[in-house]
């Protein structure tokens, strides 16, 4: 049987003729959870009430102020269509069923006046069950929040550290990917709901690491940079003297062998940019770094010659065309390409950032018969909020891996400035500088024309000189 929380309203209405005061409430539950959710204001109802409703607005947006139960012969009774979701427990009450669609807004409602408000937020974990993960794979998992109001924040942490370990947040979702984990990865994560910096909510889980590999093939997503790092984990139970680590690419389908060791430290490397950790009969890691989107292919460790892990890369890698040195005004795409599309289908989705978080621009489910393994966006031309972008790759709905492009503005001539500028504006700057040359053209003229009394003077003193001399 569910068990029941019970919201208890133990508060005082101070009523004026009609009006009331509406008193506020906020509640978190876990979509999924055996609790039910019971709405109880039975000190607050009245014997005598009968135009008395609760009315209900969904975080979804299907429904707007939908009345989902209201009172009849001073007993309330739950709308029909709405039953899958709420019920009625005695009296006035309501029982909230703990189904992710069910969050939303509830309004207690007497004579078209609300009295009280109850705002329901449901989280859902995914996987809901975090089973043992195996040695050297990457753990996804996902947070959603049916709503996210301003001053919020939501994301994943470590236990005893509040420092967030979010690899993407979209949608009112934050994912979270451990890669190639090892026992120290075990240990309890937080999806954390702060509001204004203050915790609110948290919903924990367990990461259990099975320490032994395994032969069946893992598959592991990684971007294609100078930064990324792939870490390859190969462990057994048994001992074993001699181990090895080989390449089939994706490109040739030709094993290569990278390296060759055995636990008393003699070692043969067959390819300098791979590198690896000590083997001590148990344990043989093997790391590469950075990662090219060649490197796509399939990894094998061998202990002697039993074949202990088998794990695929698939590699990712983004672009822009032009790269830089465009004028601002020249459209640009941007390319995100996967290097193998199995069985399962895949997701790649261009994000742009604002901040930390994603909004969604494009998106493309991709298949082994797609022609192409490629995403493009095209920007008809580049802005200062269109700088920052992320390339995401999902499959069975999980984040697996993404690639962050960042974009700089072209930088901006006088001429370029001008060509930015509208065409009346350029006329205008045009009629004012000819205007400007005209006026000081007159201005110079005018200072170099005789001046009249001058030349009247001139005329008049040789005149002068003659009679004098006479």
């Amino acid at each position: 049987m569910d068990h029941i929380v019970v919201i208890q309203w133990w508060i005082l209405l101070c009523i004026s003729g009609n009006s009331a005061e509406v008193m506020k409430r906020s509640i978190f539950l876990i979509s999924g959870q055996t609790e039910s959710v019971h709405l109880s204001v039975s000190d607050l109802a009245q014997p005598h009430w009968s135009e008395f409703s609760w009315e209900w607005t969904s975080h979804d947006g299907r429904y707007s102020e939908i009345q989902i139960a209201r009172a009849i012969s001073s007993r309330l009774v739950v709308s029909p269509p709405f039953t899958e979701y709420f019920s009625c427990s005695k009296d006035f009450d309501v029982t909230v069923k703990p189904k992710f669609e069910c969050a939303g807004v509830f309004l207690l409602v007497r004579a078209n006046v609300p009295l009280v408000k109850i705002e329901i937020f449901t989280t859902k974990i995914t996987p809901s069950f975090w089973p043992s993960f195996r040695l050297g794979s990457d753990v996804s998992v996902s947070c959603e929040v049916s709503s996210l109001p301003d001053g919020a924040t939501l994301q994943w942490e470590r236990d005893g550290d509040s420092t967030s370990i979010t690899t993407l947040f979209y949608n009112n979702t934050v994912h979270m990917i451990i890669r190639s984990v090892h026992p120290d990865s075990q240990g309890a994560y937080y999806c954390t709901f702060r509001q204004n910096g203050t915790l609110l909510y948290n919903v924990s889980n367990a990461v259990r690491i099975e320490e032994v590999s395994s032969d069946a093939t893992l598959t592991m997503y990684r971007e294609s940079s100078n930064s990324s790092l792939v870490t390859l984990l190969c462990m057994t139970s048994d001992e074993y003297i001699h181990a090895s680590w080989s390449w089939t690419p994706l490109s040739t389908a030709k094993e290569v062998h990278l390296v060759r060791t055995t636990m008393y430290g003699s070692n043969d490397t067959f390819n300098e940019r791979f590198s690896y950790g000590d083997f001590n009969g148990y344990y043989f890691p093997l790391y590469f770094s950075p990662v090219k989107f060649e490197d796509s292919g399939r990894f094998n460790c061998y202990f002697e010659n039993l074949l202990v892990a088998s794990i695929n890369v698939v590699t990712l890698k983004v672009s822009a065309v032009p790269p830089s040195g465009f004028p601002r005004n020249h459209p640009v795409v941007l390319r995100c390409e996967v290097s193998e599309v199995s069985t399962d289908p895949v997701t790649l989705a261009w994000l742009r950032m604002e901040g930390s978080r994603g909004l969604l621009v494009k998106q493309d489910i991709l298949t082994e018969s797609h022609p192409n393994r490629m995403l493009s966006v095209t920007l008809p031309s580049l802005h200062r909020d269109q700088l920052h972008w992320q390339c995401a790759v999902f499959t069975e709905g999980m984040l697996r891996a993404t690639a962050s492009l960042t974009l700089t503005l072209p930088t901006q001539t006088k001429m370029s400035s001008m060509t930015g500028m509208g065409t009346e504006t350029v006329v205008r700057g045009v009629i004012t500088m000819a205007a400007t040359v005209g006026i000081l053209g007159l201005l110079g003229l005018y200072c170099r024309r005789p001046n009249g009394t001058q030349t009247q003077r001139q005329k008049e003193e040789p005149a002068q000189l003659e009679e004098t001399s006479v």
